[in-house]
């Protein structure tokens, strides 16, 4: 009966064992799959950031050199104009002649004018509208489709109403810029004092602490 009882416990305590040796090599297991798994899923996260902070800074890129090439389209229309003298010119030449201009609109405007020629004009405004993602881009765009439309004469002042706005947004822009500059250049000297002043209270605390034990000892 003991040399029964002797085996079945060591037969217990075999079969414990070796489950307990399993569940830690599962354990084990689980963790060197999970590991490089989450270590993925970092490095994933942190490249799609990366993607989508460049995209970001694509777009705005482009959007602020779309801006400018729009502002210089405009002095370029308005020679047009004064060269015309008042002549009705055509939707289709004022594009065709911006077409005719390297820039980052030169590919819109490209399209524009193929969708125009195929009497698609309000897919025409829309392309447009929908790559400068600005009110200055889509009533731009808005005029380019309606140059048929408008009086000769009024052409000039419309162009330098948009010219104006276009002028105001950069400098709005660049104060706000400029206002970043100042805040990140002050910010040292803000630290600096802000040190300095828990430096004051930390030695005049240390030295409050002295005085009240030498009073007491």
């Amino acid at each position: 009966m003991t040399v029964y009882a002797f085996y079945t416990f060591t037969i217990l305590l075999f079969s414990v064992g070796s489950y307990l040796t399993l569940c830690k090599e599962k354990t084990y297991l689980k963790r060197g799959l999970i590991r490089p798994l989450q270590h993925q899923i970092q490095k994933s996260g942190l490249r799609d950031n990366l993607i989508f902070r460049l995209g970001a800074w694509k777009r705005e890129r482009n959007k602020r050199l779309a801006d400018k090439e729009i502002y210089e389209g405009i002095s370029f229309l308005r020679n047009i104009i004064s060269i015309e003298k008042g002549k009705q010119v055509s939707t289709d030449f004022i594009i065709e002649q911006l077409a005719d201009r390297e820039g980052v609109l030169q590919n819109i405007y490209i399209r524009m004018l193929s969708l125009l020629r195929l009497n698609r004009k309000t897919e025409a405004q829309k392309i447009m509208a929908d790559y400068m993602e600005t009110p200055i881009g889509k009533e731009f765009a808005g005029l380019l489709l309606r140059w048929d439309e408008v009086n000769p004469l009024e052409l000039t002042e419309i162009l330098l109403s948009h010219q104006r706005s276009i002028k105001e947004i950069r400098m709005t822009e660049q104060r706000r810029r400029d206002e970043i500059i100042s805040d990140l250049l002050y910010f040292p000297v803000i630290i600096n004092v802000v040190l300095i002043f828990i430096n004051f209270i930390y030695v005049g605390y240390f030295i409050n602490q002295k005085e009240i034990l030498q009073m007491l000892f």
